[in-house]
């Protein structure tokens, strides 16, 4: 017994409004997108984090249901940490942000805001006072057997989808990581290719000291290419030292390696990555934005064509 509920009870709630915030956010979104999007980090049609919140909100504010405002400031406390833990935990842990308030004010690190904190108030009031006795009024007429059977099948199938979940974000992270590390290696051989072509090329050292070295993985490569590829059009490379001809040619197959790799990576999302990406459109990356965004780019060109040959 924990509180005025036993364990079962909690679990019971918390499944319940795990199904109705996936309601909610599954239609919420699917109406902004104009499609069917299955909102959340699961597979199934439950949002962990709304029944968290729920439940949550029911416990911290217990102590207080008498006294409506310790019951608001009780909610705003509660729900506002279990926001900055969890979404502190999942970026350490998954290197993705499933919400991000950094475009709102007042917030911090973009895991909670001020207004999102004064609405989980009110929705602490609304939980104790409206949802609440409501959803209390429905369980109360399926028999005590039947919240039994419910409660052990859904926590056996929750368990499934979590580690199948877990997984594809595993898979996700892996992904970005991997993706970070080629460009750093791009970077890297950027400066040697500004180091080795400058030799030759006036032009060339021009270009370097007008334009700064650029982070993006696809812009280093056509560079050096593009470099490559004139000096061989005005037959300079035969010219070349044979240890810095070695080295070049080293470079150009580096990056062709390189881009190689990145696209295996890319590719790599196009299957439960993909509709883990879909699952949550507000999903950010700060530490692997460049990444992030460029395998969003490459799952958007293919998901159109995948719709071009339905």
């Amino acid at each position: 017994m924990i509180g005025q509920y036993t364990t079962q009870q909690w679990l019971l709630y918390f499944y319940v409004y795990c199904f109705l915030g996936w309601i909610f956010e599954s239609c919420y979104v699917s109406f902004r997108k104009k499609q069917w999007v299955n909102r959340g980090f699961l597979h199934g049609p439950f949002l962990p984090i709304y029944g968290s919140g729920a439940v949550m909100m029911l416990f911290v504010s217990e102590p207080f249901k008498d006294n409506l405002i310790l019951t608001y400031f009780a909610g705003v406390v509660g729900a506002t940490l279990l926001e900055l833990v969890t979404g502190a935990a999942m970026e350490a842990l998954l290197k993705v942000r499933y919400w991000d308030y950094s475009n709102q004010k007042f917030n911090y690190k973009g895991y909670i805001c001020l207004s999102s904190s004064i609405a989980w108030g009110f929705l602490t009031i609304l939980m104790n006072e409206v949802f609440h006795p409501a959803i209390l009024h429905v369980l109360a007429i399926i028999p005590k057997m039947a919240d039994e059977i419910f409660v052990w099948v859904v926590s056996a199938g929750l368990a499934v989808d979590l580690c199948i979940s877990v997984r594809d974000a595993i898979d996700l992270r892996n992904i970005l990581v991997g993706m970070e590390n080629v460009r750093k290696e791009v970077v890297i051989l950027r400066k040697r290719a500004d180091v080795v072509i400058a030799v030759l090329d006036q032009e060339w050292r021009e270009y370097v000291k007008n334009h700064p070295a650029v982070e993006r993985m696809d812009e280093i490569g056509k560079e050096i290419e593009l470099r490559l590829a004139k000096m061989r059009e005005m037959a300079e490379l035969p010219r070349l030292p044979e240890h810095q001809k070695l080295e070049i040619l080293d470079m150009k197959e580096r990056i062709g390696k390189l881009k190689e790799r990145n696209f295996r990576l890319k590719r790599k999302g196009t299957g439960n990555v993909r509709m883990l990406i879909k699952g949550n459109p507000t999903m950010v990356s700060p530490k692997y934005t460049d990444a992030f965004n460029q395998l969003k780019g490459y799952l958007a060109d293919f998901e159109e064509k995948r719709k071009g040959k339905k």
